[in-house]
């Protein structure tokens, strides 16, 4: 019985009227909205979920090879008798290639940079010329798939070095079974047959490596180690602060820490995305009162 609502809904479908476009636009807003904020919560969901029961809880960086049973000694006498995982660890850059030379100085990352390179040269590039951190496994470690050729047998008399690509990584460069590499070691050149490509699990927090050479493949090169261990939550900070006062050069990483940094800056980005939600939504209600 209103006039005013009465005429307010006619002018809702009279001829020429920008309604139509208005609730299209408010309708597609709320859609990026609700989509945008289904996006965040999930991936806060996905972040709490990665983290398994049995994910290593330290990461510890650059212990040197003469302190590596003090290491262990500390580390069980903390744990009640946990013992860490050690993997091998050597710095290097790719030399060769397939029989292709890897020449990267500075006249040349500039020629890359003004070239107008595709994603895949440039995805190559950055493959052949980044540094690796290199180990050497008996085993297939957790996490890592064979998806072509094979590992080597635990104990196996090995006749030239072997090495376990990536896949994308051997995708990138061109890499197959059979195809031979050589890395630059502090000046010495290593030379490996590919003998497998993997599917890596980058997302178990596990020690994962794009390159995994063969036992006896990185003799006399000069190592350090990384160790992994899971304890549980009363042992962290006391087992955090025993290493650093033993070992001042070893760097802890906890990765609770790392996985409760990034969960602040989410809720950080789940607040501002609701400000923003809420200003759309009440500046599209002003819109749609004046349309009516």
């Amino acid at each position: 019985r209103s006039v005013c609502l009465r005429y307010a809904v006619g002018n809702v479908t009279r001829p020429g009227g920008d309604s139509a476009g208005i609730l299209i636009a408010i309708g597609l807003s709320v859609t990026i909205i609700v989509t945008v904020s289904l996006i965040e919560k999930a991936l806060i969901r996905e972040v709490g979920e990665a983290r398994r029961d049995d994910a290593p809880t330290f990461f510890f960086i650059d212990i040197q090879p003469d302190q590596t049973e003090a290491f262990v000694r500390l580390v069980k006498g903390r744990t009640e008798g946990s013992t860490p995982e050690l993997t091998p660890l050597v710095r290097s850059r790719i030399h060769r290639v397939g029989g292709e030379t890897v020449r990267v100085d500075e006249e040349q990352e500039q020629d890359d940079e003004e070239r107008d390179e595709s994603k895949e040269e440039r995805r190559r590039q950055w493959y052949v010329s980044r540094e690796y951190a290199l180990t050497y496994l008996e085993r297939l470690p957790k996490g890592n798939e064979i998806v072509r050729g094979q590992w080597w047998t635990a104990g196996q008399d090995l006749a030239k070095p072997l090495v376990s690509v990536e896949e994308e990584a051997a995708k990138a460069m061109g890499l197959n079974i059979g195809s031979t590499m050589e890395f630059d070691i502090q000046g010495t050149t290593v030379a490996a047959e590919v003998s497998s490509i993997r599917k890596v699990d980058w997302g178990s927090f596990s020690t994962n490596f794009y390159m995994i050479l063969s036992p006896g493949s990185l003799e006399g090169a000069p190592l350090t180690y990384v160790g992994t261990i899971h304890v549980g939550a009363g042992q962290e900070i006391p087992l955090q602060q025993a290493v650093v006062a033993a070992f001042p050069n070893v760097s802890a990483i906890h990765v609770g820490d790392v996985l409760d940094n990034f969960g602040r800056v989410l809720d950080r980005l789940s607040l501002a995305i609701r400000a923003v939600a809420l200003f759309c939504l009440v500046s599209g209600a002003l819109v749609m009162a004046a349309a009516l």
